[in-house]
């Protein structure tokens, strides 16, 4: 039986959808040692297999308790900001999810994550997905969605299919 490889995905704060277009540019993504510094080029949060359409707007619809169907409309969800027609790809992160993640208690984010965990689209993917795993994704994620709030970034995905 062939194992499925996730989608690969970075969530990464940037100042701008231009400055966060830097994370296409050597296709390694923002995690990438920047060129001279060796230092990422982003601060990053790694959620392999989470991709920011449907994954990411049920976490939100769990987190704000606003319908699905609103919290994919926004108009800052999932927009792609740059990328080659087989990836790798940037794209937005709605403002009002990290505004949620920002705001969020760690007992309400682990809760929530709890709940994402048993969410038909997760319970299909690989092990990293068990509840207690993605508790702490979570956490990492809305302590990036606070640092990059109270420096007024954008959180964004960057994202590729597997090799």
């Amino acid at each position: 039986m062939a194992v499925r490889t996730a989608i690969v995905t970075e969530y990464f704060a940037a100042a701008s959808d231009d400055v966060a277009a830097l994370a296409l540019l050597e296709g390694q993504g923002p995690s990438a040692p920047a060129q001279g510094s060796g230092e990422p080029l982003f601060e990053t949060v790694p959620l392999p297999g989470i991709e920011p359409f449907v994954m990411l707007g049920t976490l939100h619809h769990l987190l704000s308790g606003r319908p699905y169907r609103e919290c994919a409309a926004d108009a800052r969800h999932g927009q792609v900001v740059g990328g080659a027609d087989e990836g790798p790809w940037v794209v937005t992160v709605s403002a009002s999810l990290v505004d949620a993640l920002a705001d969020a208690s760690r007992g309400r984010l682990a809760d929530v994550a709890g709940r994402w965990a048993r969410t038909p689209e997760l319970r299909r993917q690989p092990h990293e997905h068990r509840p207690e795993r993605l508790a702490s994704a979570v956490l990492a994620l809305a302590s990036l969605a606070y640092r990059a709030r109270e420096v007024r970034h954008s959180l964004y995905c960057w994202t590729r299919l597997p090799s």
